[in-house]
């Protein structure tokens, strides 16, 4: 009875472990599943870019040396302290990408033939 509520219930979601990172393939269990077997959540994918805001916010940390020149003590080199920071409109890029024995969710669809690979595990 047991077995026959597993095959008709198979488990929603499975563990994997990345194998190799270029080409990306993931086992589970003796299960191989290669890049084109997998649906992959864009923010895990290197290069994945997004656009962000920061709003103004206090900020604590110190501008760079920079010289003014002119051979005046006034124009010596200096820094300043720096008190607020914002980004109004900011692009990020992913630069990590998988790599061998990560943990990765994957969900499987209920006909057990799409993979959807949500996110790493620590």
């Amino acid at each position: 009875m047991r077995e026959q509520g597993e095959m008709n219930n198979p488990v929603p979601f499975l563990i994997g472990e990345v194998k190799t990172a270029n080409p990306l393939t993931v086992a589970i269990g003796d299960i191989v599943l290669e890049r084109k077997d997998l649906k992959i959540n864009s923010f895990l994918l290197k290069g994945y870019q997004r656009r962000w805001n920061l709003a103004t916010t206090t900020a604590t940390g110190v501008t760079g040396e920079r010289s003014g020149g002119g051979g005046d003590a006034s124009f010596a080199s200096h820094s300043h302290d720096q008190h607020t920071l914002g980004v109004p409109d900011g692009t990020f890029t992913t630069l990590d990408d998988f790599a061998a024995g990560d943990e990765v969710l994957i969900l499987m669809s209920k006909d057990q033939q799409q993979y959807i690979l949500v996110c790493k595990l620590l």
